[in-house]
């Protein structure tokens, strides 16, 4: 029934949040059949939302950070300077590897997608590369910082449900990602120097950055930083806030400090670099930032606490499921499945298919994670290569003192259902990125670190 509630959903673009309150209800009546009272499932809801507490006020700190670095000039400046690097050989090297650093710093595939995104996608047209190549790389740049930045609200949601420091289990992603971003990389160089992905029936004279392509093939990011300079000041001091993040990120700060101090440092900027009010500054972090100039709308709008909004109930919402989940057993025929799937094969193909079958199914990257964490916490990872024992330094103050037993299921985590909704077309996560690129949906198919990831993972 709760399957049918979301394909009716998508298929009549009725809002998730609705048919999770539909689930919600769904769920606790199948508990209140079975004899629970109503005490006891609202105390079930209520121990599922107090798992995800953690998570929900980092939530908060994260439509902070995304409004002040839009109002202070920070994501404006990285922009501009990221674009400089676009040229016509290894163009899909250089917008795979550049939406893998603005997603990295920004933690956000979707704002990554609109803004870097948006420019590499417009150059691609401009000099007739493929829209498909163009988009895959943009879809896998923007979620390879989704999975793997400490900042990124879906990095940090896995870190919260399975009670674990997210910088620990950035350096153990680090351990399984190094191959296949280096697979991927190679890939896009030689479809871009063989002249694969080329679609010169795409160009498009009258582009708005076609006046930046030179003969020799190379994009000129002038137009681009015209373009922002309209509104920005792009000074070099901009940058600070980024660079603050990343320093106390590398001293391994608890991640609410890091995304508060990093949103503060960004205060000063937008008062006095970029000469907002304080009435702007506050409407940007309640409702985002809004670009005055109509052609920056779509790269630079949004942010802001609201923008948050929609995922902080769907988190909660979640977290009642889970409640429920847990103490009805309601779960337990489809993990015994996921069980013998482990027993013939491993945790982590076992933790792929349950992945892979619940982000067809739920179509968004929340419910997935949560939903296959749910599945295969008691897979047995003991014997499972790389499994270690999670030690007392591995624990970081944001975090309960219980842990998982096992750092591989939390790897498993990551490099499954962090990633694979986004190779699922008709996700809410894959068509915002594919739709804010102005790409098809057979991107995917060129999504090339999606899904070298978890084959190398099970070679």
């Amino acid at each position: 029934m709760f399957i049918a509630v979301l394909v009716a959903a998508l298929a009549f673009k009725v809002k998730l949040v609705f048919a999770m309150l539909a689930g919600l209800a769904l769920f606790a009546g199948y508990a209140l059949v079975r004899g629970y009272g109503v005490r006891r499932v609202l105390a079930m809801c209520g121990r599922g939302i107090v798992t995800a507490k953690g998570i929900l006020i980092l939530f908060v700190l994260l439509g902070l950070l995304t409004a002040l670095w839009r109002a202070g000039g920070v994501i404006p400046l990285m922009v501009v300077h990221s674009v400089k690097v676009i040229h016509g050989g290894g163009f899909l090297l250089a917008v795979f590897l550049l939406n893998c650093a603005m997603s990295l710093l920004t933690g956000t595939a979707l704002g990554t997608a609109a803004t870097v995104g948006v420019v590499c996608a417009t150059a691609g047209h401009a000099l007739g590369i493929s829209p498909c190549w163009v988009g895959g790389a943009i879809l896998a740049g923007a979620y390879f910082g989704n999975r793997v930045s400490p900042i990124s609200s879906m990095a940090l949601l896995t870190a919260n449900i399975t009670n674990t420091d997210i910088y620990a289990n950035v350096r153990q992603m680090l351990k399984t990602t190094w191959f296949p971003l280096l697979l991927s990389c190679a890939v896009y160089l030689v479809v871009g120097l063989g002249g694969f992905a080329n679609d010169l029936s795409g160009v498009a004279g009258d582009s708005t950055y076609a006046s930046g392509i030179s003969a020799a093939g190379v994009f000129s990011a002038e137009p681009v930083r015209a373009l922002f300079a309209k509104e920005f000041s792009l000074s070099p001091w901009c940058i600070l806030p980024a660079v603050l993040m990343i320093i106390l990120s590398v001293l391994r700060w608890r991640s609410s400090r890091v995304l508060l101090l990093s949103a503060l440092a960004a205060l000063p900027l937008a008062f006095v670099v970029e000469n907002h009010s304080l009435a702007d500054v506050l409407r940007a972090v309640f409702f985002g930032f809004h670009a005055h100039t109509p052609e920056l709308a779509p790269m630079i709008n949004g942010g802001g606490l609201l923008s948050m909004l929609n995922v902080f109930w769907i988190v909660v919402i979640a977290g009642c499921y889970a409640g429920i989940f847990k103490e009805t057993g309601m779960l337990a025929p489809l993990k015994s499945a996921i069980e013998r799937i482990a027993a013939r094969t491993n945790s982590f193909f076992a933790t792929l298919v349950a992945s892979c079958v619940t982000a067809c199914v739920v179509c968004n990257q929340t419910l997935t994670i949560i939903l296959t964490h749910q599945l295969t916490e008691n897979l047995d990872t003991n014997s499972a290569p790389g499994a270690t024992k999670l030690c007392d330094a591995d624990k970081s103050s944001d975090m309960p003192t219980t842990i998982v037993k096992n750092k591989s299921h939390v790897l498993d985590l990551y490099d499954t259902a962090v990633t694979v909704i986004a190779l699922v077309p008709w996700s809410v996560a894959t068509a915002m990125v594919l739709a804010a690129a102005n790409a098809p949906a057979s991107s995917v198919l060129c999504a090339c670190f999606l899904y070298l990831l978890p084959i190398c993972r099970l070679v």
